[in-house]
C-alpha cells in the first residue's frame, strides 16, 4: 500500500509555482544577456499556484472586479509598491563633502613612454629649464622646436600656469593675446624683458658695466637684442654668457591682469608708514618685496650748477647719505608736474629751469641740509621696463619724501595724476603740498611750528582737489590710476578740499 501511494503522488503533475520576491532580478533594459524563460510576473502569492485548479473557490466565483475588494486584496499582499519592480537607486554623494568634477572621470591617457602611472600621480616631466617640474608661471620662454606648427618658432610668451603633471604641457600666453598648450621641451625659458648689465665684451670692452634692457632671443645666433641706457636707445646683439641679470620688475600690464594682486596700495602703503622709524636701508627692502625698483633723485647740487641743470646725474637711493644709526640725513622732495604720463620722458627745460631757482633758495636759506628731489622723469633709468615699473611704485616714491612741490601751470590742476599725488599726500601720507608759482619769494626765517608748515611757505589755503577720474590722463594708464586711487578715503571718483601753503609772488 505504501508503494502505490508513492507512486500515484509521484505521477501527480505539480502547480507551477512563480519564484519569491527573493529570487526576482531587475531586468537591465540595456543587458545584451537573453531571456532564461522567467515568467512574467503578476498579482499572485509568493507561495504559487493553488494546488486545485480545477475547482473554483468562492472568492474566485464572487468576482475581483470589485474596487473595494482589489484594495483590499492589494493591501493584504502590501500594495502595487509590492509588486513594481525598481532600479536600484544610486548612492547619493555625501552633502558635507566638496564637488570634485573630476571624481567620475577614469585615468587620462597615459603618456608615450611614461609608464602604467596610477590615477593622481604626478607624470615625470622632462627637466630641460632646471627646474623640478619647468618653467614656473610667469617665467618668459621662447617657443622652439615646433615640427607641427613651425611658425610660432622663435615667438617670446609668458607661462600662464604651472606644468600639468599628467600631459606634461603647460599654458603660454603669446604677445597677441593668444594661448597655447605645449610639452616642456619645446619651451626655453629666455632673458627677455629683464634688466641686465653687460660684462666680458672684449670687442667693446667701453660698453661694459652698462645697464640695458633685454629684448628678444634670436635662435639662429644665439644672441639677445639688448637696449642700453643711454639715452638714445641704442641696440647691441650680444650673447647670454655676457650679461648679468640685475633684476625683473614687475610691469603695471602683469600686474592689472592678475586675478590675485600680490599687494595692494592700501596695505603697502600702511607697511611703508610703520617702517618710517626704521633705517634708511630697512625702509627700502619694501621695493623687491613688491618687485618694484628702487628710486632715483636729482641732488640740488647738480640743479644749481648750469652745465647739468639739463641733464643731471641722478643718485640710487641706496647712495643717499645717512647717520650713524642709518637714518636718513637729507632733506627728499618729491615733484609734482603737469603731465599725462606718470613717468614722462624728457623732463621739460622750463620745469627744470624753475627747480634749479628753488634749489638755489634752499641752499642760501640751510646750507648745512642737502637736498635731493624725486623728478617724475628723472626718478629711473632710461629703459622702457623700468619706467613702466616706477609707475606702479610711484605712490611709494612719494612716501619716501618730506613733502611735495607742485609746479603750477594753467593746466596742473586738471592732470589725474597731480590730483592723484595732491590727494595722496595731504589725506594719505600726511604730509605738506607746497603750490610754487612762477616765482619764489622765500621767507627769511623758519616759520613756527604752530604755523603746520614747512620750509617753503606758511600761507596756508583751502584748495579744492576734483576727483582722478575727471582728470586728464592716457587711457594705457587709467586703469592704474583707478587701483592707486583705492588708497584714498573717496575713491576714485571724490575729489577733496585740502590745505595747501601757497608761495606766490
Amino acid at each position: 500500500s505504501y508503494l502505490v501511494t508513492h507512486l500515484a503522488a509521484m505521477g501527480r503533475p505539480k502547480a507551477p509555482r512563480l519564484p519569491g520576491r527573493e529570487a526576482r532580478r531587475w531586468d537591465d533594459p540595456d543587458s545584451d544577456e537573453e531571456d532564461d524563460g522567467q515568467e512574467e510576473f503578476h498579482p499572485q502569492t509568493d507561495q504559487g499556484l493553488n494546488n486545485n485548479e480545477d475547482e473554483d473557490s468562492e472568492e474566485d466565483l464572487k468576482g475581483s472586479d470589485s474596487e473595494g475588494e482589489k484594495g483590499d486584496s492589494l493591501a493584504k499582499l502590501g500594495g502595487l509598491e509590492a509588486f513594481t519592480r525598481r532600479k536600484p537607486a544610486k548612492e547619493k554623494r555625501k552633502e558635507e563633502c566638496l564637488w570634485d568634477p573630476l571624481a567620475d572621470l577614469g585615468p587620462r591617457k597615459k603618456q608615450k613612454g611614461g609608464g602604467n602611472a596610477p590615477v593622481g600621480a604626478k607624470a615625470s616631466v622632462p627637466n630641460t629649464s632646471g627646474r623640478g617640474h619647468g618653467p614656473a608661471a610667469g617665467s618668459v620662454v621662447i617657443l622652439q622646436g615646433l615640427s607641427k606648427a613651425p611658425q610660432l618658432n622663435g615667438r617670446t610668451g609668458t607661462v600662464a600656469a604651472a606644468v600639468d603633471g599628467a600631459t606634461g604641457r603647460c599654458q603660454v600666453l603669446l604677445a597677441d593675446n593668444s594661448v597655447k598648450s605645449l610639452k616642456v621641451e619645446n619651451l626655453r625659458e629666455v632673458l627677455t624683458g629683464a634688466v641686465v648689465r653687460l660684462k666680458g665684451l672684449q670687442a667693446a670692452p667701453e660698453l661694459n658695466g652698462k645697464l640695458a634692457e633685454c629684448g628678444e632671443l634670436e635662435l639662429t645666433s644665439q644672441r639677445y637684442s639688448v637696449t642700453l641706457a643711454d639715452g638714445k636707445e641704442t641696440i647691441k646683439k650680444v650673447k647670454e654668457p655676457n650679461l648679468e641679470v640685475v633684476g625683473r620688475y614687475l610691469q603695471p600690464k602683469k600686474y592689472l591682469s592678475m586675478a590675485e594682486k600680490p599687494f595692494t596700495w592700501k596695505v603697502v602703503l600702511q607697511k611703508g608708514k610703520d617702517l618710517e622709524q626704521q633705517s634708511w636701508s630697512a625702509r627700502l627692502k619694501i621695493f623687491a618685496e613688491c618687485g618694484l625698483p628702487p628710486p632715483r633723485f636729482v641732488a640740488g647740487s647738480q640743479l644749481v650748477d648750469p652745465k647739468t641743470m639739463i641733464c643731471p646725474a641722478t643718485t640710487a637711493a641706496d647712495q643717499l647719505p645717512v647717520t650713524d644709526a642709518g637714518r636718513l640725513a637729507c632733506r627728499l622732495l618729491a615733484v609734482s608736474t603737469e603731465r599725462d604720463l606718470c613717468i614722462p620722458s624728457p623732463t621739460k627745460t622750463e620745469e627744470m629751469r624753475r627747480l634749479r631757482t628753488l634749489a638755489e633758495a634752499l641752499r642760501q636759506r640751510d646750507a648745512e641740509t642737502q637736498s635731493y628731489f624725486l623728478i617724475p622723469g628723472l626718478c629711473t633709468e632710461v629703459l622702457s621696463c623700468m619706467r613702466s615699473s616706477a609707475s606702479l611704485a610711484w605712490l611709494l616714491y612719494l612716501q619716501l619724501c618730506q613733502a611735495v612741490v607742485c609746479l603750477e601751470t594753467p593746466h596742473h590742476a586738471h592732470k589725474a595724476w597731480s590730483r592723484l599725488e595732491e590727494l595722496v599726500a595731504t589725506q594719505v601720507l600726511s604730509q605738506p603740498v607746497y603750490l610754487l608759482g612762477g616765482s619764489l619769494a622765500l621767507k627769511n626765517k623758519a616759520p613756527a611750528e604752530s604755523d603746520g608748515s614747512w620750509l617753503l611757505s606758511d600761507r596756508a589755503e583751502e584748495v579744492i582737489i576734483g576727483a582722478p577720474s575727471d582728470g586728464q590722463a592716457l587711457p594705457a594708464e587709467r586703469g592704474l590710476l583707478e587701483l592707486m586711487s583705492c588708497a584714498l578715503p573717496g575713491g576714485w571718483r571724490s575729489g577733496a578740499t585740502v590745505t595747501c601753503y601757497v608761495q606766490r609772488k
